[in-house]
């Protein structure tokens, strides 16, 4: 048996955004995107084959809900995304720091 590698390849995101549904809307985090969908956890499940707009990085992106499980829920685009459109997104990506005074090698000093 072959196995066929999912086309187009996804880019890893950490982003905010918003899902807007036909009744509702709710904050989310996208986990990965790519020209035709994305990975998204979500606070409320949504009906799959519902429309939606995805709001990330100042871009607004029509689709449908493809699937829905335990919080996440992968959405397919109705149009392909533009490699500018994608890279908008992407470039609205969290900022993660560490806190004030952390240290990388904690609890290793002790075999930690």
């Amino acid at each position: 048996m072959i196995l066929q590698k999912r086309v187009p390849k996804r880019a890893a995101a950490f982003l905010k955004g918003v899902l807007e549904g036909e009744t509702s809307s709710q904050d989310v985090l996208v986990r990965d995107i790519s020209v035709d969908g994305a990975l998204l956890d979500v606070t409320s499940a949504l009906r799959v084959f519902e429309t939606i707009t995805l709001v990330c990085g100042g871009s607004r992106i029509n689709g449908i809900v493809a699937w829905s499980e335990k919080g996440r829920l992968g959405i397919e685009f109705s149009e392909l995304l533009t490699n500018e459109a994608l890279l908008a997104c992407l470039a609205g990506g969290i900022k993660v720091s560490a806190p004030k005074g952390y240290r990388a090698d904690f609890g290793r000093e002790n075999g930690g």
